[in-house]
């Protein structure tokens, strides 16, 4: 009885190993050993991983920004919207990161779910952010 075809086995082994690395790179790994640490804004967190303290932007969702509003109403906003995303990690059981990067201010991009939920839907369900995949962001003054 003939054995399987050589080519046919290393064509297999390599298919194999390609789906393999697409599959890490469209979905990576949890960040092990991290932990968020202070809330800067509904989008920007301290992320801590062992020793290591940095700032991380939640990918997804754009926020009002705390550190340099344009107008009072957005600063009330960025306000509530760090409040929110306080209290959402303070009562979450599980806590998922996964890093997906690094942004133009050298910030780790992350995406963070609570108790498996994502954080930037429900900070956009609430009305604490909108959805942003890049570019220009709309402002929030009115």
């Amino acid at each position: 009885m003939k054995g399987p075809d050589p080519t046919l086995v290393t064509l297999c082994a390599l298919t194999l190993l390609v789906l393999i690395a697409l599959a890490e790179r469209f979905d990576p790994p949890p960040a092990a050993d991290c932990r968020i640490g202070y809330v800067h804004d509904g989008d920007t967190v301290e992320l801590i991983c062992g020793e290591n303290r940095s700032r991380a932007r939640l990918v997804g969702l754009d926020a009002p920004e705390l550190s340099d509003p344009r107008c009072e109403s957005e600063r009330r906003a960025a306000e509530a919207a760090r409040q929110a995303l306080r209290r959402m990690i303070r009562a979450a059981g599980e806590v998922t990161i996964s890093r997906r990067g690094t942004d133009k201010y050298r910030r780790d991009l992350i995406r963070l779910s609570l108790d498996g939920e994502d954080v930037a839907a429900r900070m956009i369900r609430e009305g604490h952010a909108r959805a942003y995949d890049g570019g220009a962001r709309a402002g929030w003054c009115d």
